[in-house]
């Protein structure tokens, strides 16, 4: 698991502090595999990581900074595959195909790891862990808006941010949503949602048609729109 941008209480610096760091994420990941994120105890990631229990709380005041750690390795890793795979975007067309792949890529992905789902769905149940989800939904909206934003009107933009925004805010919960469900009503859920980022994207008011003609008006994103 990667330990880089990490919120310790001791910022490694030595080799030494980097491999005991990496030691002690490692132990509670695959303590996390066979328990769950809720049962993890400071005291047992020591006995796992064969360290002593002083030596986890001067990297990691509490679980949640554990937790907290090994989610932003997750999320780091998604957005850098996010980058790969929204580079070379072409057209609004293009667009839409790679951001429904983004998002059964992503369903596949938890799917396929479970203590990764663990790991991002504990989550939701602390607010600074909260926060975080959050600001990863915004890096990722940001990312998408830099992909579309010189496809659509600049008049727009704006409305454009807020649509990128909520969509990877609300693709997150529902794949946190569909990977806890029967497979045949997870890919209902997502086939619709796709189908309503596809329709958002394509109606998107094009930068051509908008300086040659003044372009259709993009609706406007309903206010108070929720996470599902």
């Amino acid at each position: 698991m990667v330990s880089a941008s990490i919120n310790v209480r001791k910022e490694p610096v030595q080799a030494r502090s980097k491999a005991r760091v990496e030691q002690i994420l490692n132990a509670a990941e695959d303590l996390i595999s066979k328990q769950g994120s809720d049962g993890l105890k400071m005291s047992a990631v020591a006995k796992q990581a064969a360290v002593p229990i002083g030596t986890v709380y001067q990297f990691f005041p509490n679980k949640s900074a554990i937790i907290q750690t090994l989610a932003i390795a997750v999320m780091e890793d998604v957005r850098t595959g996010l980058t790969a795979q929204f580079s070379g975007i072409d057209s609004l067309n293009d667009a839409a195909d790679k951001v429904e792949e983004a998002l059964r890529g992503y369903y596949r992905f938890l799917r396929s790891n479970p203590t990764v789902r663990d790991i991002l769905c504990s989550t939701q149940g602390d607010k600074k862990l909260q926060q975080l989800d959050l600001d990863d939904s915004r890096k990722n909206g940001e990312l998408l808006f830099d992909c579309l934003e010189k496809f659509v009107a600049d008049s727009h933009h704006d409305q454009l941010r807020h649509m990128c925004f909520m969509n990877m805010h609300l693709t997150g919960s529902l794949v946190r949503l569909a990977v806890n469900l029967d497979p045949v009503e997870a890919e209902g859920l997502l086939s619709q949602f796709a189908i309503g980022l596809r329709n958002q994207i394509e109606s998107l008011p094009d930068q051509k048609a908008h300086d040659a003609e003044g372009g259709p008006a993009m609706q406007p994103i309903p206010q108070g729109a929720k996470s599902i």
